[in-house]
């Protein structure tokens, strides 16, 4: 019998990420299918987790640009009415942080109860996998060593399963952090895997903690209104 908890968009909230813990600190393994950090303000604490928590993580687009632009010689003399959150996660991060996210792999594969999965954060830009033809010929091209019969994705930080056939089957946590712009639902999402049951799940956590900490920030008015949403009281 194993539980294994599935991760993926923490976006650098560590108040949502220690609310799932909360709930399902029973987990034997934990995967994150990418975007550990960007868009929130707390990089650090969520790396620090993850190491501590032992997470096998895979790389999503926005851990890479943050570590790049870690890198980059203009980082310290971009203005604040300029700063992005790249910038602000960048500017938090150590060379060791840094090097961890570049470190990450592009893909994962594992066995939970006889089943072999694989992880990756994204399909193709917002794309979903619709047919049994593009989903094998993904898993043929990212995973050329195994059959994977579940994919897990992130990205899209749309929670679902889609079951393609027998053995052809995605599924995405969701984002632990926050919603697209067409969703006001503020709760944590992410996936629980036991005895081979997936349980699509949700908790509710202290968004105005978050909200109070983005407006505490000094970056530039677009990035801040887009996080405002995100985070700010409904109604």
């Amino acid at each position: 019998m194993m539980k294994a908890l599935i991760l993926s968009d923490i976006h650098s909230n560590i108040i949502a990420l220690e609310a799932i813990w909360a709930r399902e600190r029973d987990a034997d393994a934990i995967y994150c299918a990418g975007d550990l950090v960007d868009y929130g303000t707390h990089p650090r604490e969520v790396l620090d987790w993850m190491r501590a928590h032992n997470v096998v993580c895979v790389q999503g687009n926005h851990d890479r640009q943050v570590a790049e632009t870690f890198y980059e010689p203009a980082l310290w003399h971009v203005t604040e009415s300029a700063l992005q959150w790249r910038h602000h996660n960048a500017r938090r991060l150590t060379a060791e942080d840094a090097d961890f996210l570049l470190s990450l792999p592009e893909a994962v594969t594992f066995e939970l109860d006889g089943v072999r999965y694989g992880m990756t954060h994204l399909y193709r830009n917002y794309e979903l996998i619709l047919s049994r033809h593009a989903y094998r010929s993904f898993c043929r091209a990212r995973f050329p060593d195994c059959e994977i019969e579940r994919l897990i994705l992130g990205h899209t930080h749309r929670q679902g399963i889609m079951t393609l056939g027998e053995r052809e089957v995605w599924l995405n946590p969701g984002s632990a952090s926050y919603r697209r712009m067409d969703d006001p639902d503020q709760e944590a999402h992410y996936i629980v895997i036991e005895n081979g049951i997936i349980s699509l799940r949700s908790v509710p956590y202290d968004c105005s903690a978050i909200y109070a900490e983005v407006m505490r920030q000094r970056l530039a008015l677009d990035e801040l209104r887009v996080m405002q949403w995100f985070f700010g009281p409904r109604g």
